[in-house]
């Protein structure tokens, strides 16, 4: 069973528990400035001051649904609050306000505006030490919120990136396979109507018992195959594990293959040099399978001779027959999908009329 993805914790957090926190954030900031400003002297504060600690300090409850308005007025209200802050510039709100901005978009403008009004408010002439810490501390601040924001948003649409790529994989993994079972269902029931079609035809025909009792425990066979066949591939898509995988046809298989096209009348030679194993032997099998169901139903064909030969680094897979009808063939979805295996290990396929007579099959597969 797999293991479930799950999101990174913080992303797992609901989006009004961030807001409530930058709630409680925000109160805390107004609460200090507004003390600051109580303390500057022992006159009444202005109410100037006041205003611009809340401007300053409660747009911070509200940075995540609109950073850009909460960003401008925290900016402004900084302004204001200069006359109690040491050293004159907000080290506090703007940068917090600033990486909530970067986090959502590009923002060197924000990053250029902030700076500059940090600078302004700060430097002071003559330009002393302590100007100079202060303001490297501020500026520090300042583009480190801007950079943390950044790198976020970065990594965030880094996540995004890669989620859509495995979804699309995903979405092909999937395609690739609904192709290759239905593939395999088309060899399968294609080749096996096709000769049980032929032999009841045949059956329709014949007079003597025997004959007929020959061809009708080859159709019974020929149906019993292709039961197991479709359920071997019918059980790759159960996902409670207690199918029962019939193996993979392969050559071994061939054999029986070519008796039951014999039994419909058509006269099918086998020539084998060589073996292969894996995946391959299923491809093997299907080409001929494939070839055969074609000469059956479209050829008209007598005689048909099935060569397979490997080579030092190929594998020759060759169908021929000597049917009447080869040019008139059309090439539908079985030679397609046959296509469509040899491509998989890089290899050649031809399939066309001979020059002659009859229509040949033909598939090289790289060892």
């Amino acid at each position: 069973m797999r293991e479930q993805i799950r999101l990174p914790l913080l992303s797992r957090v609901p989006a009004w528990t961030w807001v409530t926190i930058d709630a409680g954030v925000a109160l805390f900031f107004a609460a200090a400035f507004i003390g600051l400003a109580s303390s500057r002297n022992t006159s009444a504060p202005d109410l100037i001051d006041y205003a611009a600690a809340l401007a300053t300090s409660l747009p911070i409850a509200v940075r995540r649904l609109w950073p850009r308005t909460a960003f401008v007025v925290v900016l402004l209200g900084g302004l204001g609050m200069r006359e109690f802050l040491i050293p004159h510039a907000d080290p506090l709100c703007l940068p917090l306000a600033l990486y909530t901005l970067a986090t959502r978009g590009r923002a060197v403008g924000p990053l250029i505006v902030a700076a500059a009004a940090t600078v302004q408010g700060v430097v002071a002439l003559p330009l002393t030490g302590n100007v100079r810490d202060q303001l490297g501390l501020v500026l520090a601040i300042l583009v480190a919120s801007w950079a943390a924001g950044t790198a976020v948003r970065q990594r965030s649409l880094y996540t995004e990136q890669l989620a859509a790529q495995a979804e699309e994989r995903a979405r092909a993994e999937a395609v690739a396979e609904r192709l290759r079972i239905a593939r395999e269902l088309h060899d399968v029931i294609g080749h096996s109507l096709s000769t049980i079609a032929v032999q009841a035809g045949v059956a329709c025909h014949v007079g003597g018992a025997e004959e007929m009792s020959r061809t009708l425990a080859s159709i019974e066979e020929t149906s019993r195959s292709a039961l197991r066949e479709t359920r071997r591939l019918l059980g790759v898509l159960r996902e409670d594990g207690e199918a029962e995988f019939a193996p993979a046809p392969g050559l071994a298989d061939l054999a029986e293959l070519v008796e039951r096209t014999r039994t419909a009348g058509l006269e099918v030679e086998l020539r084998i040099d060589g073996e292969v194993e894996g995946e391959m032997e299923l491809t093997v099998y299907r080409i001929v399978q494939e070839a055969l169901t074609n000469v059956l139903k479209h050829a008209g064909a007598r005689h048909v001779l099935v060569r397979i030969e490997r080579q030092e680094d190929a594998l020759i897979v060759e169908v021929t027959d000597d049917g009447t009808r080869g040019r008139a063939r059309p090439y539908g979805h079985g030679l397609t999908g046959l296509r469509e295996r040899v491509r998989i290990f890089g290899g050649e396929f031809q399939a066309g009329a001979r020059p002659l007579r009859g229509f040949r099959v033909m598939a090289r597969l790289p060892l």
